[in-house]
């Protein structure tokens, strides 16, 4: 598709999808989230997107979990097995966004430490593909972009006319029903739509949590992803053997990579 070509289709879509994005009020999607660590052992948890015409929430609605069992090492006559412990917030992560005032307001964990955080919406330069494949019910289609620090591939359908995703990710004339970085360290799946969901229940979710008390700028966030290899390197370094090192990311295959830890990466 040549780029005059591609502008056309696009204007088309997305003119559309505002049309029909005025029958479609509001509604709950729920996606499955997916980490997959380069030790071989993955993490899922269920997100639900809540939405209307102008905001959006996106929360966590159930804790992490491992989705594999972790291996079993017999070293000599003693068998050896990796226990997996997920650490609890009492605050719930989420991702708040109001596109009338083209903010985002979030709350994360870097390091083990938890941030609220003011974001900007940007618009996000996806190139769609002349690929297409069903995604359950619906026909999707393909995009890819850049979007902060990562390479991302998604399918997305227009039988489904809303501009939202999960995480941050946004702006196409269909909602998106997968995503992958390209390191497959980050997956989102799609589990469940509703539509037209009744407006009051919606509203209700359309909100910053209370527990919130203070938002700070998105330069902070960026100096603890910034950091983050450091402080977890820091910490673990606190509780090795005396004498022991532990292993860079260069030193050894199975090592976490400095760049590839966090969902936003920062030079």
């Amino acid at each position: 598709m040549n780029k005059l070509n591609f502008l056309i289709t696009l204007i088309i879509l997305l003119g559309n999808t505002v049309i029909a994005q005025e029958k479609i009020k509001t509604g709950v999607v729920t996606y499955y989230n997916i980490v997959n660590n380069p030790n071989g052992i993955s993490f899922t948890s269920t997100w639900k997107l809540y939405f209307d015409s102008n905001t959006s929430m996106y929360i966590k609605s159930k804790e992490t979990k491992a989705i594999n069992t972790p291996k079993e090492e017999v070293r000599g006559a003693t068998t050896i097995r990796t226990e997996i412990k997920v650490l609890k917030s009492k605050k719930t992560p989420f991702y708040f966004s109001d596109l009338d005032k083209k903010e985002l307001v979030f709350r994360e964990t870097v390091s083990q430490e938890l941030y609220t955080i003011k974001d900007s919406i940007e618009t996000i330069p996806w190139k769609l593909h002349d690929e297409f494949k069903k995604v359950g019910m619906y026909q999707c289609q393909k995009a890819t972009t850049p979007f902060r620090g990562r390479e991302y591939t998604v399918w997305f359908t227009t039988e489904v006319p809303i501009s939202y995703g999960p995480w941050k990710l946004r702006g196409l004339p269909g909602l998106i029903m997968e995503a992958t970085d390209q390191t497959n360290k980050f997956k989102y799946e799609i589990a469940k739509i509703e539509l037209g969901v009744n407006p009051l229940v919606v509203k209700e979710k359309l909100v910053i949590p209370d527990d919130v008390k203070k938002i700070q700028p998105m330069s902070v966030y960026i100096d603890a992803i910034k950091n983050e290899y450091e402080n977890t390197m820091a910490r673990a370094r606190v509780s090795l053997p005396k004498g022991a090192r532990l292993a860079e990311d260069h030193e050894c295959d199975g090592c976490p990579k400095r760049n590839n830890r966090t969902k936003e990466l920062y030079n």
